[in-house]
């Protein structure tokens, strides 16, 4: 297109026929101002940048002849611009939405001079295949390219091309200059206004699920909660959030909501470090990974298609106790502002987890001092049972002995003796117990350690329990185990117990074995075992056999009247010998209990 019509003093040497030619050409360009002018219109009322993209594909056409056009839209971060198909011949090169880096193509060249130029397409100074060599391959040989600005500011680039070799002047590009100046004031006022109207709407949806979250007293009922809340009402393709596991450094996945549900399962494990997951939970700082292709730390799935990822730690006392995880497939999914609005939400799950946690405590604390209380109940019921008993039995036969004593003969006298010194035995053991219990709790159980006579401490528990005709009781002790470092009462104490409960335990007789041998893995300790074929132990019952006021309440045992102390008490003992003690056990076969102690020397 010719422009001598801008110069008066070139009017002069015309002919009538170029006059009107010239005058032709400045109503057509009066026309596309015009256009211009409603096309701006349209553009300034636009309220977001889908309503501004639809005015320029429908009314594009009107201003500038070509077949094709398109914006590039730079990312926030700068890295990468976006392309955004204008005209339907854009579509058979599929690169709407397509992302490419800053520097790519005559796009990147317009970004990078900030200068607006019309150039034939094989002659451009940056040519890109997957840009300008489509266009080519679509028959597109002149193109004028114009910045999209504000000032001094680039925010993206204007496209238009045609087939014609040469089709494009001044004239255009004075146009695509004017509307790009336009395009970039609408785009950055619509741009403001999301912006601040996507903040407020977060804030709101802040405020909503953070009072949804401080009602829930369950920690994966909350967990489950905000991650569905946070993906339904923000919109993400994808919410995870992992707990971290303290002891063994471990991230479980424990909540998931959207479009991955399915391909990992709840509980699913992940170790510490591994991934942009693992790297969050093990620095407790967040990645906004925009194009995770270009982040190391990302661990790809198979199946996943995520472009983006955001992750943000949760935290208790500045303790990584969680992550949570936004995933989606565009590339450049996530802002500054997402960050900001999911540490706010990530505050309020960790107050939230910490409210659950300390309520979940609480409630298992007052549960346990119930139980603990019921124990006590229980406990000084028996003890008083079992201190009126004998004492019971004491007086009964103390009184007969008085009533009779002139009259008893030697044997009857010997008996009436001999159930007080059985009686009184039992008081002096509950005694014993009772006041070790005391000690125990108070710290002040002192012990006399010594070379102690294994064979000693046996029959000196032996001759404190009454063996019914119904058992038989053996010993056996290895020669090079006879001697053991320990306090040689509190030894007997507890063989007296295990001797005890292997007779009470075993109420139908049989064999009641005390052995002592050298530990198989560890040479320098002796094992002892006290061995009986009673009722045996229900395997529910093993995991706090030897806890406080625990008793085995099932079956025959439930008879059997016991304060459940006496296996602590033995804990205790063998605890501040340096030893250990457990209990192998079978129902209905009988029981084992076994210790250690550091071999004398």
């Amino acid at each position: 297109m010719s422009t001598d019509w801008q110069n008066p003093e070139n009017l002069e040497f015309l002919s009538p026929e170029e006059m009107r030619s010239r005058l032709l050409e400045a109503q057509e360009f009066n026309v596309r101002v015009n256009t211009l002018s409603e096309l701006s219109l349209k553009i300034d009322a636009a309220q977001s940048r889908e309503e501004i993209l639809a005015v320029l594909k429908e009314d594009l056409k009107r201003l500038l002849e070509g077949e094709s056009a398109f914006l590039c839209l730079l990312s926030q971060n700068r890295t990468h611009y976006i392309v955004h198909a204008l005209s339907p011949l854009m579509d058979a090169i599929e690169i709407d939405h397509k992302h490419f880096a800053v520097d790519v193509g005559m796009p990147g060249w317009a970004i990078e001079n900030k200068a607006a130029i019309i150039v034939d397409i094989a002659s451009a100074p940056s040519f890109h295949p997957s840009l300008e060599g489509k266009l080519k391959d679509l028959g597109i040989s002149s193109l004028v390219i114009v910045p999209v600005r504000t000032w001094d500011d680039v925010i993206g680039v204007m496209v238009f091309g045609s087939s014609k070799g040469g089709a494009f002047s001044d004239p255009d590009l004075w146009l695509a200059q004017l509307l790009s100046l336009q395009i970039a004031i609408a785009l950055r006022h619509t741009g403001m206004m999301e912006k601040a109207q996507k903040r407020l709407a977060q804030i709101g949806l802040v405020n909503q699920i953070a009072g949804k979250l401080t009602t829930a007293l369950d920690v994966d009922e909350l967990l489950s909660a905000a991650s569905e809340a946070i993906q339904r009402n923000f919109n993400y393709f994808d919410v995870t959030i992992f707990s971290v596991e303290k002891d063994t450094k471990d991230m479980i996945l424990a909540a998931h909501a959207g479009n991955y549900i399915d391909f990992l399962p709840h509980g699913y494990r992940q170790q510490l470090g591994r991934g942009i997951i693992g790297w969050v939970a093990e620095h407790g700082q967040p990645v906004l990974a925009n194009d995770v292709t270009l982040d190391p730390r990302y661990m790809a799935y198979q199946y996943h298609n995520t472009n983006s990822e955001l992750a943000l730690p949760i935290l208790i006392n500045n303790e990584v106790v969680g992550v949570l995880n936004v995933e989606d497939t565009r590339l450049h999914a996530f802002d500054e502002t997402d960050v900001l609005v999911l540490e706010t939400l990530c505050d309020q799950i960790g107050s939230a987890m910490r409210n659950a946690k300390l309520f979940d405590e609480i409630k298992r604390s007052n549960q346990r001092l119930l139980e603990l209380d019921k124990l006590k109940t229980d406990f000084v019921g028996i003890v008083s049972h079992d201190f009126r008993t004998p004492l019971s039995t004491i007086m009964l036969a103390a009184k007969s002995l008085l009533r009779k004593e002139d009259t008893l003969k030697p044997e009857r006298l010997r008996e009436y003796l001999g159930i007080i010194v059985d009686q009184a035995g039992k008081l002096s053991t509950l005694a014993e117990d009772t006041l070790s219990i005391a000690k125990i709790e108070a710290g002040q159980l002192n012990y006399q350690f010594k070379i102690v006579n294994v064979e000693s401490v046996i029959q000196e528990a032996l001759t404190m329990v009454k063996i019914s005709s119904r058992h038989t009781f053996t010993s056996t002790v290895d020669l090079n185990c006879s001697y053991v470092r320990g306090d040689q009462n509190k030894l007997r104490q507890v063989l007296q117990n295990l001797i005890s409960n292997a007779v009470k335990y075993s109420p139908a007789g049989g064999a009641i074995t005390v052995t002592v041998v050298s530990h198989d893995q560890q040479p320098d300790e002796v094992l002892f075992s006290v061995s009986d074929q009673g009722l045996g132990i229900p395997t529910e019952y093993m995991g706090k056999l030897f806890q406080k006021y625990s008793r085995v309440d099932a079956g025959e045992a439930v008879k059997i009247k016991g304060t459940g102390l006496g296996l602590w008490i033995c804990r205790e003992i063998i605890k501040a010998h340096g030893g250990r003690i457990w209990v192998d056990s079978e129902v209905g076969k009988g029981s084992s209990f076994r210790f250690s102690l550091k071999r004398g020397n």
